[in-house]
């Protein structure tokens, strides 16, 4: 017994310094296994406790033991009978507590070691506490179980925070990398990301002094675009008094005195909203669309439409009557000096002009057509007459000089 005894506490001390490194997952069945047979070592029958004793060689703790405790275990069940159950019974329970005390204590500190090479100047300070207050287990079966899920739990949180830790280290970086062309310091920030012991605390607080600084530069180009648009509208609607009073624009389409008028209000409404911080993001196609209505103004072509009107008229007055001739060349004449005469005004009197030529022509028509020829032989009795009438009177003037010379005559 003696011998046995000293045997399985080498066995022990080689499982601890030679046994390989395994899961730290535990097959809870297994860690029961020495526990319910203590437990029912009373109730078990002999041969309940041999099939027991044999089933824990396929047990993941078994498996895991030296090679020399496995094979001590299988010698010292291997002529396990319901003869000597009782015999051995004991010495089999403290071969099961050894080596499953081994395996839990192997899973112990293999956890612990993992969970104490995750510490780092990185972490918060309290996961930095918690590793510094740590209290190693007290040897016992129970207590290592403790431990174990206690380091768990600190293992869970560690790496949960180094996940938050790099996402937002992920996310300061995205953030400088995208700022990065702005007139914006960000070396502060910079710096906590290239710091491999900066915690999580840090980068928060680096990525909302970013936040805060990039705010801060939105908000001053902000003011300063709307400083640069309220310069472009203002300078835009002072002009208009100027540009109304231009021939370019008085002379204009009516349609596109409107298209004007129109961006020009748009203009207006648009500065309104800026002098109040209102948001405005079209300044551009307005100031565009007033760009497009001022140069379609057509006024500068007033005179030289004017010219064609009145080279159309001087070519076509004949056909009017002589009254609409006076009436036409005065209505033209005035187009110029006229306060509202525009594109529009010329087309609509040539127009007008060009309906009074067909009517002219129509009324002659139907006159030719009622006098028949007369109108020939009318045109060339007023000119006949007109001569006969000149002979006449040559005679007269002939007959009464000799009536003179006569009667002058008879007195002497």
């Amino acid at each position: 017994m003696k011998k046995s005894k000293k045997i399985l506490f080498l066995a022990l001390s080689m499982s601890l310094a030679f046994s390989p490194i395994n899961s730290m997952i535990s097959n809870k069945a297994n860690v029961a296994y020495a526990e319910e047979m203590m437990n029912k070592k009373e109730e078990l029958s002999p041969e309940e406790f041999i099939q027991k004793a044999k089933d824990f060689v396929n047990s993941e703790e078994f498996k895991q033991y030296t090679k020399e405790g496995q094979d001590e275990y299988k010698k010292l069940i291997e002529d396990l009978k319901v003869e000597n159950v009782e015999e051995k019974k004991e010495e089999i329970l403290k071969s099961i507590d050894s080596i499953k005390l081994t395996y839990i204590k192997k899973q112990y500190e293999d956890l612990k070691k993992e969970v104490f090479n995750l510490k780092a100047e990185s972490l918060s300070d309290d996961l930095k506490k918690e590793l510094d207050s740590y209290k190693d287990a007290d040897g016992t079966y129970e207590d290592y179980e403790q431990q174990i899920e206690k380091l768990k739990t600190t293992k869970s949180n560690i790496e949960n925070y180094n996940k938050d830790l790099k996402k937002f280290k992920d996310i300061l970086k995205d953030g400088l990398e995208k700022n990065k062309n702005f007139d914006i310091d960000l070396k502060a920030e910079k710096l906590v990301l290239d710091d491999a012991n900066s915690n999580l605390e840090k980068v928060e607080k680096a990525i909302e002094s970013l936040n805060k600084k990039v705010d801060a530069y939105n908000a001053k180009v902000k003011e300063e675009n709307r400083q640069k648009n309220l310069k472009t509208l203002k300078e835009i609607i002072d002009e208009e008094g100027k540009t109304k009073s231009e021939y370019y624009y008085k002379k204009s389409d009516e349609s596109l005195k409107n298209n004007f008028n129109q961006s020009l209000d748009a203009i207006k409404k648009a500065y309104s909203k800026l002098q109040n911080k209102e948001e405005v993001n079209n300044i551009d196609d307005l100031v565009n669309s007033y760009n497009t209505a001022y140069k379609n103004l057509n006024g500068d072509k007033f005179m030289a439409e004017h010219k064609k009107l009145v080279d159309y008229f001087e070519k076509n007055k004949g056909k009017l009557s002589a009254s609409n001739q006076k009436k036409y060349a005065d209505l033209i004449n005035g187009l110029p000096d006229k306060a509202d005469s525009n594109m529009d005004s010329i087309k609509k009197l040539k127009s007008e002009i060009e309906k009074a030529i067909a009517n002219t022509a129509r009324v002659r028509k139907i006159q030719v057509a009622k006098k028949g020829g007369a109108t020939k032989r009318s045109r060339s009795f007023v000119r006949t007459g007109v001569k006969s009438a000149g002979i006449v009177l040559v005679v007269l003037i002939l007959a009464g000089a000799g009536y003179f010379l006569l009667s002058k005559k008879s007195k002497k």
